[in-house]
């Protein structure tokens, strides 16, 4: 009795695991086990409409059709950005779940970009952690997932110098401050204004919390002499400039 309640059970734990992998997921060809995680990089653009995709393809990995449902669950979204799916179609981004099922017959595979995860950072920079879930119309257990974090930041070291501006001191020669006019591209998170001696100590630092503007630095403490001041994004020097100071 006890033999045939092991073989029972081994039965049923069999059958659940069969069900459990009625879909995979394809992404760039290969395979995903169910739950994983992968992040996509974007940039901050100038662009409202700028997206950031992800194609995943699902495979029916049993011997009959199945009608196949896809939904969307925000984990962690950025404020300000906007995301939606196309499940053969594409959805705004109030609709979570596919409103019909998509029938995709045995062994049989979705083509490219019959799903595609959109998301719009809206020129906003950070983490946005958004998941995924396929799962059979007459069984929502049995399902499959992945994660997509959709990472957004400033764009390279020759994109900011080419959408910064470090503006010319004046006046310069100055006695007992500066004003310096500057302008960030989209999405800057931290910068600042510094003022460097001819050893290359900072003596001087303004930081800079708008889009373009005007920067004041008080140079009373500062001796006579040569100095350079910097345009710093992100904790790197995007431009440098030669300022005097005469008494």
């Amino acid at each position: 009795m006890k033999k045939l309640l092991l073989i029972f059970v081994s039965v049923l734990l069999c059958s659940h695991f069969v069900t459990a992998q009625s879909l995979t997921i394809l992404y760039n060809g290969a395979p995903l086990t169910n739950g994983a995680e992968i992040t996509l990089n974007g940039e901050i653009s100038s662009d409202p409409f700028y997206e950031v995709k992800a194609y995943a393809r699902v495979k029916n990995n049993t011997d009959r059709t199945v009608n196949v449902m896809a939904k969307r669950v925000e984990h962690d979204t950025v404020t300000g950005t906007e995301n939606y799916f196309c499940w053969g179609q594409c959805f705004p981004p109030q609709v979570s779940i596919s409103p019909n099922p998509t029938p995709i017959a045995a062994n049989d595979t979705t083509p490219h970009e019959f799903f595609t995860g959109y998301y719009a950072p809206k020129q906003k920079p950070g983490t946005s952690i958004i998941k995924y879930v396929f799962f059979i119309e007459s069984d929502v257990n049995d399902s499959i997932s992945f994660i997509v974090n959709y990472v957004v930041s400033p764009s390279s070291l020759n994109d900011l110098r080419a959408t910064s501006n470090l503006g010319n001191a004046f006046p310069n020669p100055a006695s007992d401050k500066v004003s310096i006019n500057y302008e960030l591209p989209f999405g800057t998170s931290q910068a600042q204004i510094k003022i460097f001696n001819l050893m290359g100590q900072a003596v001087a630092e303004q930081q800079l919390f708008n889009s373009r503007g005007k920067a004041e630095l008080n140079l009373s403490n500062l001796k006579e002499g040569v100095y350079f001041y910097s345009l710093h994004i992100n904790n790197q020097a995007i431009a440098t400039k030669k300022l005097i100071v005469r008494r």
